[in-house]
């Protein structure tokens, strides 16, 4: 389903002519370029950064949370008389309003700032949780308490999820993004190990209610390392440093005309103004990605990969598990698991490969390798669909934490929260059709030739990817 750094020295007049034509044009893989050969300061870099600690200190504790929320949830509703179609009917309640308002969240995002949005979703979500933890702890909620809860807190958790995103370059500069980005995503995967863990045994020994406190709470902690980030954003210093450069060029526009002919002062004074107005009109979402390859392909890349590993991890795996590998719960749970190891270990060597020559390129080369991966997955047995699922894991999060940075780094500031609601939106949209679809294939042809099809469709999206120029030279 993921996206410019500060000048440090002062400019020349040449860059300044640049600066103000890239205030009227997406940028370009060739401008991106000299960000990234800043150098990185390796995986651990970003931790020197005290607003980043704050932010990954509360996500990590926030996303702890969650995984007890994910145990408690089920378990609650189940034992309390429930059937799995209610638990299916609260579960929609939360999605469908969590699609709905990621669109929203980019918009909100990018008006009033990332670190707004995450502050008052996490509040709101913190007292409904709290709200859903008295009511497993006093008695037996109905299922119409449980949806009360459930539609506001899908709604203020898609309004959350583009303005995370979009957080991190609020606190990273742009030679520290790769880094940010894959210390984000293997603590995301870590983080879900534990949490489910812990979450299983508190639920086990005390209740879901206990849980659902600690998840309440965990809102709490990341609210409060969001207050107390501080300083401006860097997109805040960047469009107030970009502001007398594109007063000094029109003004040096007009001195020159000055010395020339007296025929000629018109025209360039003109010609001034014109390019100053223009630096003064923001790029507009639409314009944005209608004019850049590396958006359009990346968007078709996400969005195939979306549309097919939905059901294939949802429907065709435990159909795969279930059937004809014969491996039951610990079979599945072993495939799983190996995803998630290789997620894992995925992030930690991104993050320490530091600047990457045509990244582009290199991505979506892992992106095959994955597709190739996946294609494998029923053709060796339960030994040979955990190797496959690790590689499948593993190539997933360079990918992923790549394309994310890219995305990160090309996308003006002022479209970056609703840039990453449109691909959120596509993610979590396209779920209910893939997994519709992979669930017909099944009951008609077995799980099986579902891993061969999502790895040709993915591939034939990769091989898009690399037709784009843009993309390649990145």
């Amino acid at each position: 389903m993921s996206l410019p750094s500060e000048p440090t020295e002062k400019l020349l007049p040449d860059e300044q002519q640049n600066t103000l034509q890239n205030e009227i044009s997406p940028v370009s893989p060739s401008q991106e370029q000299p960000a990234q050969k800043a150098g990185a300061g390796g995986l651990l870099a970003p931790l020197r950064v005290r607003n980043f600690r704050l932010l990954f200190g509360g996500q990590l504790i926030s996303t702890i949370g969650d995984a007890f929320y994910a145990v408690a949830l089920p378990w609650l509703v189940l034992t309390n008389g429930g059937s799995a179609q209610e638990l299916g009917i609260i579960l929609s309640a939360y999605g469908i309003p969590r699609i709905g308002s990621v669109l929203l969240g980019g918009v909100l995002s990018d008006r009033l700032r990332p670190r707004r949005v995450m502050l008052l979703a996490d509040a709101v979500r913190a007292v409904l949780v709290g709200i859903l933890a008295v009511l497993a702890l006093v008695g037996h909620p109905a299922l119409w308490q449980l949806l009360l809860v459930a539609i506001p807190l899908g709604t203020f958790e898609g309004l959350f999820l583009p303005a995370s995103s979009a957080m991190l370059p609020e606190v990273l500069e742009d030679k520290d993004l790769q880094a940010g980005n894959a210390l984000n995503t293997s603590s995301l995967q870590l983080a879900s190990l534990i949490g489910s863990g812990t979450g299983g045994v508190i639920v086990a020994t005390l209740q879901s209610g206990a849980a659902l406190v600690i998840d309440a709470i965990s809102f709490v902690a990341s609210a409060l390392s969001l207050v107390l980030i501080r300083g401006r954003s860097q997109s805040t210093q960047q469009a107030a440093s970009q502001e007398p450069q594109v007063e000094l060029v029109a003004e040096g526009m007009r001195t020159m005309a000055e010395l020339v002919p007296n025929e000629q002062p018109i025209e360039i004074t003109e010609e001034a103004e014109q390019q100053k107005q223009a630096s003064e009109q923001p790029m507009t979402f639409w314009k944005f990605v209608r004019t850049s390859q590396v958006m359009q392909a990346a968007f078709l890349v996400s969005l195939f990969a979306n549309i097919t590993f939905g059901g294939l991890l949802e429907v065709a795996l435990p159909s795969l598990a279930h059937g004809p590998f014969a491996a039951g719960a610990g079979g599945y749970g072993a495939i799983l698991a190996a995803f998630g190891a290789g997620a894992l270990l995925g992030g930690i060597v991104t993050g320490m490969l530091g600047n990457i020559p045509h990244r582009g390129t290199f991505a979506l080369g892992v992106a095959i390798l994955q597709a190739i991966a996946v294609a494998l997955i029923p053709y060796g047995g339960l030994a040979g669909a955990i190797v496959c699922m690790a590689a499948m894991g593993i190539f997933n999060s360079v990918t992923n934490v790549i394309f994310i940075t890219i995305i990160q780094q090309i996308i003006p500031r002022h479209l970056l929260g609703r840039v990453m609601g449109a691909f959120m939106f596509a993610s979590f949209g396209s779920y209910p059709l893939s997994v519709a679809i992979v669930g017909t294939i099944v009951v008609r042809l077995g799980p099986a030739i579902i891993f061969p099809i999502s790895g040709a469709v993915l591939g034939i999206a990769v091989v898009f990817g690399l037709f784009q120029k843009q993309l390649r030279e990145l």
